[in-house]
């Protein structure tokens, strides 16, 4: 039954913390020196894996998982006030039990899911002491059976409204430390996983307070991890070194979100010329004449200028890419450069958005890809440091294009499968497609007098209504130039094989890089689509099918046991080539190797070693 609480006194709370805090940094070494790196990432309270949860456990186990992270929901405990109902997740942890595995909470209370029950506490940043309540009620609840919280998820980006703040989250930090450590002086607090390496959110939680209020903090470098990206290996380090600046170098870091997913483009599959012909399209309406070697120019990222560049993309076939500054841009010759990537999924950088108008107006063809393109802004806040903010209406209604989705307008689709390739598409060369992914669509909103917007590829709804543009062509009667907008599904992720190999390297080159922990996102696909990034992520499929990255996960598990330990790396061979060793917990020392460039044989301690792209791994 829900349990009702009664309000506490807070002076007596601080005596607690007090003691708390010593109690809590001797705790820590303890928890860090017999723990499991085997993490995973899981919704086991969705209806289809709560439906399956044994199966999922049981798949779990073989694996050699050991720990699962999931929400702890405000609005799922928290539904009416100054009640916590902890029957669901009393009943996930009587399963997580039987099956010798721990949980990871996620104390989150995220706006749009608790606005309907509990509209009192939205957000809940500006009711601290609603949050301190369900805190208190959870570590309470909890007490002597979960040790490590982990607080909110992603709040650095979409997860915290209106826009990412960290002297706003900060003091819920500070809360939820307080009284997690006044219930259990052995609660290990940690700081929610941020987007990435994410160094300027890391300085404005110093600047807002942090220092003091929590032990450990996971982030979330999706991608590949720092045996294959000089960026990644970069980044963290800098994320350590202020760290460091501010008196916590020896504090642990986990990321407890990690991986690739594997959608696929079926746009690109069908036509894999699409975009050059859509281009080409653009170029004859400004009057423009198009290379026959085509050369795209891209942004060069000024939050981080050091960032892996790619000369090529998948969906642009033949086409040269090169990297263009904001200065570089502002200077650029639409003649010289006759089209520049502007947006490639939902986020441009501040210093382009004038110098990319710019460009437009002078005669170039700027590319507005992405589910939502330019609906975000990067920029450096007061701190100087870097930040993101919702920017749809502002950078929308600059560049004269426009979008719509269901939250926006009603009968607005939530995505759909059919397309239809208008009069001017086919006149650019762009034939019907089939089942193209789409969930939000272009529209002529914030044109002016003058200005055009020409539908290229019309997305439909169930009843076969346009519901938007899925890709459509701007020209204005101010500028020379023109902007070209996609909506649709036109890249994909990794192949199944790909992030099975990814699997490996990130949990072997993260935990030789001093990380302790990694959760894997995630074990189970969210859905059918093979089109929908999110549905995708999972090692298992929709059915519960394994894919590659299930198995890789078991062989990485079977060979280094369940609490393997970094123990160095070969000397002597090929830069390219990764080599570590790792003693196992049960006895015994492993060899896992493998190479990010071209394949290599080697010899160690008597042993024939190959390193290609799949790890091996030597018992020793």
């Amino acid at each position: 039954m829900p349990i009702h609480r009664n309000s506490r006194n807070h002076c007596m709370n601080r005596i607690k913390l007090a003691a708390a805090v010593l109690a809590a940094a001797l705790a820590l070494p303890a928890l860090r020196a017999g723990d499991s790196p085997w993490g995973i990432a899981a919704h086991p309270h969705s209806e289809m894996e709560w439906k399956n949860i044994d199966r999922q456990l049981g798949m779990m186990r073989e694996a050699g998982m050991t720990s699962l992270r999931h929400d702890m929901k405000f609005s799922g405990i928290a539904r009416k006030k100054g009640e916590y109902d902890f029957r669901r997740y009393d009943e996930l942890l009587a399963r997580l039990d039987e099956y010798g595995m721990h949980f990871l909470p996620i104390l989150e209370g995220y706006d749009w899911e608790i606005e309907k029950s509990r509209p009192d506490a939205v957000p809940l940043y500006k009711h601290p002491e609603e949050w301190r309540k369900f805190v208190r009620a959870c570590a309470e609840h909890y007490k002597g059976r979960l040790k490590v919280w982990e607080i909110w998820n992603e709040q650095d980006g979409g997860f915290w409204k209106p826009n990412p703040n960290a002297s706003q989250y900060v003091p819920l930090l500070k809360i939820a430390y307080e009284e997690l450590k006044a219930a259990d002086p052995e609660n290990i607090v940690v700081v929610g996983g941020l987007c990435g390496w994410n160094t300027g959110y890391l300085r404005d939680m110093y600047a807002a307070g942090a220092k003091g209020f929590f032990d450990l903090i996971a982030v979330h470098p999706y991608g590949y991890g720092p045996d294959q990206s000089s960026f990644q290996q970069k980044r963290m380090a800098e994320f350590k070194q202020i760290m460091a600046d501010n008196g916590d170098a020896a504090k642990p870091l986990w990321i407890t979100e990690c991986g690739g997913a594997t959608h696929r483009s079926s746009l690109i599959a069908q036509q894999p010329d699409v975009f050059r012909k859509a281009i080409g399209y653009a170029a004859g309406k400004i009057g423009r004449a198009l290379p026959e070697n085509l050369v795209v120019g891209a942004p060069v990222s000024q939050e981080f200028p050091d960032r892996d560049f790619s000369d090529t993309r998948a969906w642009l076939p033949g086409a040269k890419l090169v990297p263009v500054t904001p200065d570089e841009l502002a200077e650029a010759d639409p003649a010289k450069l006759p089209v520049f990537l502007g947006c490639e999924h939902t986020t441009v950088e501040e210093a382009y958005k004038k110098p990319m108008l710019e460009y437009v107006k002078k005669g170039g063809i700027l590319l507005a890809f992405g589910e939502v393109p330019m609906y975000n802004l990067r920029y450096r806040n007061r701190q100087g440091n870097w930040s993101t903010r919702g920017a749809a209406d502002e950078l929308h209604s600059l560049f004269g294009i426009g979008f719509q989705a269901w939250w926006t307008k009603p009968g607005i689709p939530k995505f759909t499968l059919r397309t239809r390739t208008t009069g001017a598409g086919k006149e650019a060369g762009i034939n019907d497609f089939r089942n193209v992914y789409t969930t939000r669509f272009l529209t002529a909103a914030n044109m002016k007098e003058g200005d055009a917007c020409v539908p290229l590829v019309e997305a439909l709804d169930g009843k076969g209504e346009p519901a938007g543009e899925g890709m459509a062509l701007y020209t204005f009667r101010d500028r020379k130039g023109a902007i070209l907008g996609c909506t649709m599904q036109f890249a994909g992720g990794f192949t199944e094989q790909e992030q099975a190999e990814l699997l490996q390297t990130l949990y072997l080159s993260y935990l030789a890089n001093g990380i302790d922990r990694l959760y894997f996102y995630d074990f189970h696909s969210d859905g059918e689509s093979p089109a929908e990034r999110e549905n995708n992520f999972g090692i298992v499929r929709w059915n519960y099918e394994p894919k590659p990255a299930y198995f890789a996960y078991r062989a990485m598990t079977a060979a280094l046991g369940r609490a393997p330990k970094f123990a160095g790396r070969v000397e002597g061979v090929p830069e390219h080539v990764q080599a570590l060793l790792f003693d196992r917990a049960e006895g015994g020392r492993v060899l896992a190797a493998w190479s990010t460039g071209e394949p290599h044989r080697f010899e160690y301690a008597g042993k024939a070693v190959e390193a290609g792209t799949k790890v091996s791994f030597t018992a020793l």
